[in-house]
């Protein structure tokens, strides 16, 4: 259901399941990252969604939350769902995502509101890169931009561009909710098909310069998209071939 009314600028929105230990860097850096928002005048909101989650990670997150902050404890046992459940509940006219053992760049919050606040177009923003660490496959990963020539709509057939590590309008997550894992039946990505769903509807997914999200890897528990990996699931791809067509067609008028 739309939201009616908001109460501040953007929620941030950390996604939690049972990280333990890890979450205490998490909720650093999204403190610190609010906190830099705050002092650009833009009011931040903390929100944490603990999915089946463990008395440690609880107890972390209690003590670490600002006063102003929420945590809601769900039992969905899918990122999809939590997400979903974030979105609905969510004060803020913007809403930004992270996985609760990942990290936040500081002016991330600032510089994606900045650039949503200056594009009237319905758009979802991700950070330029996404810097992979803690194990033997560390790497560095670029986002691409939709406004950029790099940008071609079918690659999306062969792989996903972005992650679900984004900020957009509340109204966005709301009207295109991600589609829950079914990993038995050999369904996951629900990134992979929430970016499909999304472009296919004329949304443009945007990267914001010089900024970077660190996302945690080789961790204690498997991962939901270690999961998906071992299980050989796909998206749930639909046919974006019109829509591919379209797109191109447009940015070779341009």
């Amino acid at each position: 259901m739309p939201q009616k009314s908001f109460t501040h600028d953007v929620t941030c929105v950390v996604n939690a399941h049972r990280e333990s230990h890890l979450i205490f860097p998490t909720l650093t850096s999204v403190k610190r990252a609010a906190d830099y928002a705050e002092q650009c005048g833009i009011q931040v909101q903390i929100q944490v969604i603990l999915d089946s989650s463990d008395e440690h990670t609880i107890g972390i997150v209690r003590r670490e939350l600002p006063e102003s902050g929420i945590a809601t404890e769900v039992q969905y046992g899918d990122l999809a769902d939590s997400r979903n459940q974030a979105a609905s509940i969510s004060k803020g006219r913007y809403t930004a995502f992270i996985d609760a053992d990942d990290l936040w760049g500081k002016s991330w919050i600032a510089d994606a509101f900045i650039m949503a606040e200056r594009d009237a177009r319905e758009v979802i923003f991700h950070p330029e890169f996404n810097i992979y660490f803690g194990n033997s496959t560390s790497h560095v990963l670029r986002h691409v931009d939709m406004d950029s020539p790099e940008f071609v709509a079918d690659y999306l057939y062969q792989n996903n561009y972005w992650t679900a590590l984004s900020f957009a309008r509340t109204s966005t997550y709301q009207r295109f909710p991600y589609t829950k894992n079914t990993i038995r039946d050999g369904f996951g990505y629900e990134d992979w098909t929430w970016n499909f769903e999304t472009v296919a509807q004329g949304v443009i997914h945007k990267a914001v310069p010089s900024n970077c999200h660190f996302i945690r890897r080789g961790k204690a528990e498997p991962s939901l998209l270690d999961l998906t990996n071992t299980s050989g699931s796909i998206p749930r791809i639909y046919n974006l071939y019109k829509h591919s067509r379209e797109l191109n067609n447009l940015k070779a008028v341009a």
